[in-house]
């Protein structure tokens, strides 16, 4: 199945909630929904069903965010601003996340059913400006098999790095090279969603920037209009502004090129184009 299949497909069965040991089998993992420990309760006494691992939620942040479990047991884990990879273990009802500095976070098994996990985490160590920073949440996964024919893919380490929101202010070659990776991340999202061969209904709401994609092309938002959430990607506004002003000589010094494609795909092409642009600046 794909990510974006219709959830109400699935909901002729339930998740399984059992006790005893639990694992995921690998591959890559869209995250679909999330819950804070509150409105999880909330839901559960109101509804069992409305907490089942396979219900989906319409939010930016879930369709950017995601848990790949690769070969060797390696995982990369992008929760918005929150970016871990290094190791993996099955620990009775558990997944433990081991990163690169040897420190281990564990996510709880809550649910499974075939494509679909709910996991349960306490995010308030990390250094985030978007997760909650108090209680644990409750995400539901499904698993994407689309193929990666492109590389790197969206669920790439190398392409997420503008996940780490900076602490100190950056130099202009520093915003730049944070520009670009967001970038990079754009141009693998959008050939991933054409890849996935949904082309009309494509969420181009998860790449929150200062571009505007349509099926027929991009083009830049004026200043006023930039989301905030890519502001913020940036030590301070004014960071953010060069970063800006870095992509409006990309679009303006850009050759234009036609092509006979339209949708996600012809989007990738654009922003392919303008990636060249902005490495000869």
């Amino acid at each position: 199945m794909k990510v974006y299949m219709p959830i109400l497909m699935f909901l002729f069965s339930s998740c399984s909630f059992f006790g005893g040991s639990k694992t995921i089998p690998k591959g890559n993992y869209q995250v679909i929904c999330g819950y804070t420990e509150k409105s999880y309760l909330e839901h559960k006494r109101d509804d069992i069903n409305s907490i089942d691992c396979r219900i989906a939620c319409e939010y930016p942040s879930y369709h950017r965010s995601f848990l790949s479990l690769k070969d060797d047991h390696h995982y990369i884990l992008a929760i918005d601003d929150v970016l871990l990879h290094g190791q993996y273990t099955f620990d009775d009802d558990k997944i433990i996340l081991e990163d690169e500095n040897n420190e281990s976070f564990p996510l709880e098994i809550m649910q499974t059913e075939v494509g679909f996990v709910q996991l349960k985490g306490d995010f308030s160590n990390f250094n985030s400006i978007r997760l909650p920073n108090s209680g644990k949440l409750y995400i539901n996964l499904a698993l994407d098999e689309t193929a990666e024919r492109e590389k790197p893919s969206k669920f790439d380490i190398t392409i997420n790095e503008w996940r780490h929101i900076p602490t100190q202010l950056e130099n202009e070659q520093q915003v730049k090279q944070r520009a670009l990776n967001f970038l990079d991340y754009s141009i693998a999202y959008f050939q991933h969603i054409s890849n996935s061969g949904i082309y009309n209904d494509f969420k181009i709401d998860a790449i929150e920037s200062p571009i505007i994609y349509g099926s027929n092309g991009i083009a830049l938002k004026e200043w006023a209009d930039v989301p905030l959430f890519w502001k913020e990607l940036y030590f301070n506004d004014n960071n953010a502004r060069v970063a800006y002003d870095y992509l409006s000589q990309g679009f303006k010094k850009g050759e234009r090129v036609k092509y006979g494609i339209k949708g996600s795909l012809l989007v990738s092409f654009y922003l392919k184009d303008l990636r060249n642009t902005l490495g000869t600046l």
